[in-house]
C-alpha cells in the first residue's frame, strides 16, 4: 500500500512540473512585491479578487461615473500590470469603466498558472466580480488582447454581453508556430469557442504581425455564430503596436455603439 501511495506522488509529482514547464513555454510574469505602489490615473484604484483559498488576482479598476459600460480586459502573456499602465494605459481613455486585472502569479497575483481550466474559471469569477459591482451583462464589453483572447472568447460564448473585442487573436495554443505542442496543458481553442459564441464581435489584428499571424483571426471569424461579426486586419500592423494607431479608439467606439 506504501509503495502504491509513494508511486501516486510521484507520478502527481512528474504531472505538476511537466505543466510548470509548459507554463513556461508561453507565460512570462514578472512578480511585484505586495508593497510595490503603482503610479495610479485618476479615478483608478487597486483592488484584488479572491479565486481561491489563499489566491487573489491583482487588479485595476478605473472609474468613469459619466459612461454605463464597463470593459473587463484580458492582458497578454508577460509582464504585470505595470505594463498595462506602460504600454496599453489609452485603454482608459476610450470612456468605458474598465476592470483589468493580472493571472496568477503574475505582479502581486498569487497562487500558479496549472492549465486552461483554472485559467477559465478565475475568468468566470472575474465576470462574476463585475456582477457584484452593479453591472448588468448587457453593459458589459469583453476585450481580450493576445493571450487575453482566449478567456475573452470563452466568456463570450457562455454570458450575453454586449459585445466582444479579440485584438492580435489565435485560434488555439498549438496552431501557433513558436509554441506547437510544447504546451498541451493549454490548448485555449478560441476558434472552437467561436462556434458559441452568437453576440456580437469584432476582430482586430495586425497583417504583418509574426508573433500570432493574422489567419489565426480568419479561423476564428469563419467559425463564429454571431451574425453581428466584423474583422479589421490592419496594414503594416505588428502585435502589440495597434492599439497606438490614431484611429484605433473610433473602431472601438464604432463597434460598442454604432451610429
Amino acid at each position: 500500500m506504501k509503495a502504491k501511495i509513494t508511486l501516486l506522488s510521484l507520478i502527481i509529482l512528474q504531472s505538476c512540473m511537466t505543466i510548470s514547464k509548459q507554463t513556461k513555454v508561453i507565460f512570462e510574469p514578472e512578480t511585484l512585491d505586495l508593497n510595490y505602489q503603482f503610479r495610479l490615473p485618476p479615478n483608478t484604484k487597486e483592488i484584488f479578487i479572491p479565486v481561491e483559498q489563499n489566491v487573489a488576482l491583482n487588479g485595476l479598476l478605473y472609474e468613469n461615473k459619466a459612461n454605463d459600460y464597463l470593459m473587463i480586459y484580458f492582458q497578454g502573456n508577460s509582464k504585470n500590470l505595470q505594463n498595462f499602465l506602460n504600454n496599453h494605459i489609452m485603454v482608459l481613455d476610450w470612456g468605458y469603466n474598465v476592470l483589468v486585472t493580472d493571472y496568477r502569479s503574475f505582479g502581486k497575483s498569487t497562487g500558479k498558472l496549472s492549465g486552461e481550466t483554472k485559467m477559465y474559471a478565475d475568468a468566470d469569477i472575474i465576470f462574476e466580480y463585475a456582477l457584484k459591482l452593479g453591472y448588468q451583462p448587457d453593459n458589459i464589453i469583453l476585450y481580450g488582447y493576445s493571450m487575453g483572447t482566449s478567456m475573452a472568447a470563452y466568456l463570450a460564448s457562455t454570458r450575453k454581453v454586449k459585445g466582444v473585442i479579440l485584438e492580435s487573436a489565435y485560434s488555439s495554443i498549438p496552431e501557433i508556430s513558436w509554441v506547437g505542442d510544447k504546451a498541451p496543458a493549454y490548448k485555449l481553442n478560441t476558434a472552437e469557442k467561436a462556434k458559441h459564441i452568437n453576440i456580437p464581435t469584432l476582430l482586430i489584428h495586425g497583417d504583418k504581425d509574426n508573433v500570432i499571424t493574422s489567419d489565426h483571426s480568419n479561423r476564428i471569424f469563419k467559425n463564429l455564430k454571431s451574425d453581428n461579426k466584423k474583422k479589421i486586419i490592419l496594414r503594416g500592423g505588428g502585435h502589440g503596436d495597434l492599439k497606438q494607431r490614431p484611429e484605433y479608439q473610433k473602431m472601438i467606439n464604432d463597434f460598442i455603439d454604432p451610429k
